[in-house]
């Protein structure tokens, strides 16, 4: 993929799907492609990176680990936006394993280039940090709604299948 065609799948994702050009075009100049294959870990739970990341093409599953084992807890489509936790929170570690469940290119953004941004005053940095929040307090209705289908399905004895319902029945 080159870098035209990169910048036009990056613009269309929902982080930066109607932003004003200015901003637009001042973060697309600071995302990364990062290209990755079926299986291949994009994040790796309790490493350290300061890096937002958009998934711009293929499907990623976010896996939570337990001593050997890992369950996925999300399948991420293109434009899912992922490792923002650490991006905002230098003390943070990865919380979760990103890894290639098809081929695909993610968009990297490093940490000191939103600085930069930040430090210019650049209206990028001030999209950005809105569009992340957007989508997070989308993200954390989604799991309110699993979290109260969950403790409905316990009272009612149902819990394994409506764990499989909310979250599917892959396991790793």
């Amino acid at each position: 993929m080159d870098a035209t065609q990169f910048q036009t799948l990056l613009a269309r994702t929902p982080l930066l799907a109607g932003v004003a050009a200015d901003a637009r075009d001042g973060l697309l100049q600071a995302f990364l492609p990062h290209p990755f294959a079926a299986g291949e870990p994009i994040v790796q739970a309790g490493s350290e990176g300061r890096y937002l990341g958009v998934l711009v093409e293929g499907r990623a599953l976010v896996q939570a680990r337990r001593d050997d084992r890992a369950w996925t807890v999300e399948v991420l489509e293109s434009g899912a936006v992922f490792g923002e936790i650490s991006f905002f929170d230098a003390q943070q570690a990865r919380t979760a394993d990103v890894v290639g469940d098809t081929a695909g290119v993610a968009a990297l953004l490093p940490y000191a280039d939103y600085q930069h941004l930040v430090r210019v005053e650049s209206p990028a940095a001030e999209v950005l940090e809105k569009r992340v929040l957007d989508l997070l307090a989308a993200r954390i209705k989604v799991t309110d709604h699993k979290l109260a289908e969950l403790l409905v399905a316990n009272r009612q004895g149902s819990f394994r299948s409506a764990l499989r319902r909310l979250f599917g029945a892959r396991r790793s």
